[in-house]
């Protein structure tokens, strides 16, 4: 296995934003299958390492292609860009939609009111779909994006990662 190869290459899936969920499922099968330590239980201590090292090789690719904000970073850093940091900045409109969204998320737990948390759920997913679109537009062809793209695609991953953190906090509001 080619460990050089970026993880889209990796799945037989061309280098984009949107992606076939079935085809990078049965890729992974297939290849986890191949290379999983189970193969050479009966193998030497070097290839049992070697299958254990390409194994997780393969659950770490397929957890960053599977996650949406993972693999919009990935891409960004198949760009030549660097990672998501902890102190980028997202705009102050985006923040302080958010902060109403987690407020009204609260005030609706407080009374009990799941009607309004599965609004505000259907909202969020909404705005994370529009985000994911827009990153597979960005990432639609095998041309690198230019400067301005990529600087418009970071944005949408970093949104992503933000609505990401959100939609787990209100599946717990909705879940208690």
């Amino acid at each position: 296995m080619d460990r050089k190869a970026d993880f889209f290459s990796l799945f037989g899936l061309p280098c984009r934003y949107a992606l076939d969920e079935t085809v990078l499922n049965e890729s992974y099968r297939t290849l986890l299958a191949r290379v999983h330590p189970d193969t050479v239980a009966l193998a030497d201590v070097a290839a049992k390492r070697r299958a254990i090292e390409e194994a997780a090789y393969v659950n770490d690719a397929y957890r960053v292609l599977k996650n949406p904000v993972r693999r919009g970073d990935y891409l960004l850093q198949c760009h030549g860009e660097a990672p998501l940091g902890v102190s980028e900045v997202l705009p102050v409109e985006f923040l302080n939609e958010q902060l109403e969204a987690r407020e009204a998320a609260d005030t609706a737990w407080q009374a009990g009111d799941a009607d309004r948390l599965e609004a505000l759920w259907v909202s969020l997913e909404e705005e994370q779909q529009q985000r994911q679109q827009a990153l597979a537009a960005l990432f639609a062809d095998d041309e690198t994006p230019s400067k301005a793209a990529l600087a418009q695609a970071r944005q949408h991953v970093l949104s992503l990662q933000f609505l990401a953190r959100f939609a787990d906090d209100l599946s717990e509001k909705m879940d208690a």
